[in-house]
């Protein structure tokens, strides 16, 4: 051999090399499939395992083909609201209706009695040009010109109207009846002697009080007077009657007044008037009735009177109508509404002759 120098005998590469170690594991791999298959046994389920003298051997069950998976539904696709779709329209809330006014105007014909029939009443009132009639229901003293069910014996006046035939003319069509009614100045209720503590206006000595005409009253502030009072004006409502003018709805004015016990009183004159008014009108509100007021020119004059405890800037605003006999409607409006502010009841001038606006004349 040369100095220095061996034999060249080539260089093999990675990828044969990878190769021929394949090749031999797949000879190797047949010849032991071939070597196997002679001791592979098969078992009744199906499984195999190899009996070979060295023992035997299970060999893992074949896995069954995986079944395929059913296609996945896919949902449906939401659907889009229907935009066209159109709510209705949330109902606007209904006001409130205003109560009809029976009245527009009042042109109301005073009559002293009553007519016997409706044609006969509407002979009458076209006469006067009126729309209605005022008529007294309930006299200075308590006296009842209709058959109460109410009052006490004594308190209903000979030939009193027939309750039956007086509701007739008051349901007449479009006729305002209206009707004056006094209040406490009372001489048979209060004169008698289960009343005269509980409701009347007495005396010190506990006896019922006389003003300058032998009259008695019943005192506001005690509630059985106030009962009593409005339990005869929720009869003229439900008789027919769309008005009550009040009349003597006040402390007495003349007489021996510092005889007068007002020792027990808890309340000031103007607040049991007042008190009285709110009362009435709760009570007269199932019916409709509207309350007024009959006051003299010189007591709108000065706006109160401290002995009757008429105080109108409190009294007005509880009432609907005020009825003055005056010659003098402008100046008799300014008076009314200087006192009644903003709240300022109706004005009905008790006039000779038919005037512009309200007004009530006589018809006999």
């Amino acid at each position: 051999m040369a100095k220095g120098y061996q034999s060249y005998r080539g260089r093999r590469s990675a990828g044969t090399r990878a190769l021929i170690a394949l090749l031999v594991l797949i000879l190797v791999a047949a010849c032991g499939f071939m070597f196997a298959q002679r001791y592979i046994a098969y078992t009744d389920d199906g499984g195999m395992y190899l009996d070979t003298p060295f023992g035997r051997f299970d060999l893992p069950a074949p896995s069954a083909p995986a079944e395929p998976e059913p296609d996945a539904v896919e949902p449906p696709p939401p659907q889009e609201p229907d935009v066209n779709l159109v709510k209705d329209p949330a109902p606007e809330p209904e006001e409130p209706e205003e109560p009809e006014d029976l009245y527009g105007e009042r042109h109301l014909a005073a009559v002293s009695s009553l007519p016997a029939d409706e044609a006969a009443l509407e002979a009458i009132l076209t006469g006067a040009g009126a729309n209605g009639f005022l008529w007294q229901a309930r006299a200075p003293g308590g006296q009842l010109n209709y058959t109460s069910a109410l009052a006490p014996a004594g308190s209903v006046a000979a030939g009193a109207r027939d309750a039956a035939s007086l509701q007739a003319l008051c349901a007449g069509e479009d006729v305002v009846a209206a009707a004056r009614f006094a209040c406490f100045h009372d001489n048979v209720y209060a004169f008698d002697k289960a009343n005269m503590q509980p409701a009347g206006i007495c005396q010190r000595n506990g006896y019922i009080w006389y003003d300058n005409h032998n009259g008695h009253w019943l005192d506001p502030e005690k509630e059985q007077a106030r009962a009593y009072v409005i339990s005869l004006a929720v009869e003229c409502a439900q008789l027919g009657f769309d008005e009550l003018v009040l009349e003597e709805m006040h402390y007495p004015k003349t007489g021996r007044l510092q005889k007068i016990d007002y020792s027990g009183s808890q309340m000031a004159k103007p607040d049991a008037l007042a008190l009285f008014l709110t009362e009435l009108r709760e009570a007269l509100e199932p019916y409709g009735t509207r309350i007024s007021l009959l006051l003299s020119q010189e007591l709108l004059a000065a706006g109160k009177d401290e002995a009757s405890g008429e105080d109108l800037a409190a009294l007005l605003p509880l009432v609907d109508a005020v009825y003055v006999a005056t010659g003098d409607i402008p100046g008799t409006q300014a008076l009314l509404t200087a006192i009644a502010g903003e709240e300022v009841p109706a004005l009905v001038p008790l006039t000779a002759a038919p005037t512009a606006g309200n007004w009530c004349v006589s018809a006999g």
